[in-house]
């Protein structure tokens, strides 16, 4: 018989880890007036700039307000600026400022701080492995929502 903690669900030990991280990160990043729920917009804005709000929605899997709001307390901070794209008067593209562009290699280190602190005692090996193992997780993971998407846009069109 296994110990009850060998026996916690997956989806259980993810959320822990999920929850944890927006905890140390919110409390990191209170002093720049930004929170864990930023930390990727921004990092992600670092690798391509001028992204649409729908496009950084559908990379998150998360809904169009949810990142409405996190773009207009970004835009009010001023870490980023919006601009309606001039051949899509419907779409708003999203670009770092400054300020925001300064504030990204000090995200970047809180959370790999954090990584650091929560991968502590792993090996170089070990923590390889976890990346790896990880990733394939989240690929599956991620393969399922589209598989889900497709699905029922399929229903919808039958």
């Amino acid at each position: 018989m296994q110990p009850p903690h060998e026996k916690v669900p997956l989806g259980a030990l993810v959320s822990v880890i999920h929850r944890t991280h927006h905890i140390i990160i919110d409390e990191r990043m209170k002093r720049y007036g930004l929170s864990s729920g930023q930390l990727f917009t921004l990092i992600h804005l670092a690798h391509q700039q001028g992204i649409t709000q729908e496009t950084l929605a559908r990379r998150f899997h998360v809904d169009k307000g949810t990142v409405a709001r996190a773009v207009r307390r970004l835009e009010d901070t001023g870490y980023i600026r919006r601009t309606t794209d001039p051949d899509d008067r419907r779409a708003v593209r999203i670009f770092l400022t400054e300020k925001g562009e300064e504030i990204v290699p000090e995200i970047v280190r809180i959370d790999q701080e954090w990584e650091e602190e929560v991968c502590a005692g792993l090996t170089d090996e070990e923590q390889k492995m976890v990346r790896t193992l990880l990733r394939a997780i989240a690929h599956n993971s991620l393969s399922l929502i589209l598989e889900n998407e497709y699905a029922q846009q399929r229903n919808k069109t039958s």
